[in-house]
């Protein structure tokens, strides 16, 4: 493992600890899965880990894991962190230091971390599900209105209209409206796991049975669980997950202007 991924691994052992105390299952998601499934631990070129938990065990998680963790383990959201710009949550080391590019300007903590999903449903109609696809894209530029990333066109204007308005500076508010849709539509045996707060459409929205209660795997060494049918899971994300992209594509996608895993980002 790279320094990086130790100090992931370290939040995470710490963040499996306290749901086997609070007896809340959890599955390892997106890349992490496959890094479990594939390779028995991280991708080798990748750079951070994906949990998820259920609804309703992830509001559980958010009030009772603060008082089991670590002092240095800072459990961060729109409520913890009003400036935050997601619906999921982050474990993060604030020892440490970890600024992503894009979210470089904002006031909050930056440390290593590992991102905690929560996974909801999906509305049963197709009208319905066409207006709440709208309405997600709308929150969702809302919340990154603050953050730093190339923009054109009408994504500047809507950045620009944003700023004038306020909303960067109430994005709590647009979080807690924005959940408050998503969370409407419970998960159902028969509908969709979404995972909302992951940014990726569709290829986030899974059959129940496709999750269920999970299935044992391995990460570094570290029992956990990944998605029941995971090879179906993996192949609707990433198509035959069983090949390695080409090696100019081995990289990982968070983009960062400091990583320092021995320093906290208070001092940089």
């Amino acid at each position: 493992m790279t320094e990086l991924q130790e100090t992931e691994f370290e939040i995470l052992v710490e963040f499996d600890r306290v749901c086997r105390r609070l007896e809340l299952p959890y599955f390892l998601v997106c890349g992490s899965a496959l890094g479990a499934v594939k390779y028995g631990g991280f991708i080798p070129w990748d750079d951070d880990i994906d949990v998820a938990l259920y609804r309703e065990d992830y509001e559980e998680f958010l009030r009772k894991a603060p008082r089991l963790l670590p002092e240095h383990l800072f459990l961060q959201n729109w409520r913890t962190d009003p400036a935050y710009p997601q619906i999921g949550s982050k474990l993060r080391n604030s020892r440490t230091t970890y600024l992503e590019t894009s979210a470089a300007p904002l006031p909050i903590n930056h440390g290593v971390f590992i991102d905690i999903f929560p996974m909801d449903g999906y509305p049963r109609a197709k009208p319905a599900g066409q207006i709440f696809e709208l309405r997600k894209r709308l929150y969702a530029a809302m919340l990154q209105s603050g953050c730093e990333y190339p923009r054109t066109g009408l994504g500047r204007l809507f950045r620009q209209t944003c700023r004038v308005l306020g909303i960067t500076k109430h994005t709590d508010r647009v979080a807690a409206r924005y959940e408050r849709m998503i969370t409407r539509y419970p998960v159902r045996r028969e509908g969709l796991v979404c995972n909302h707060a992951n940014w990726q459409g569709k290829l986030d929205y899974s059959p129940y049975n496709h999750f269920g209660p999970g299935a044992p795997a391995r990460f570094e060494g570290l029992a956990v669980r990944v998605p029941a049918q995971y090879r179906a899971y993996l192949t609707q994300k990433y198509g035959d997950y069983t090949l390695d992209p080409p090696e100019e594509q081995r990289v990982g996608h968070h983009y960062c202007t400091a990583c320092d895993c021995r320093r906290p980002y208070t001092e940089q």
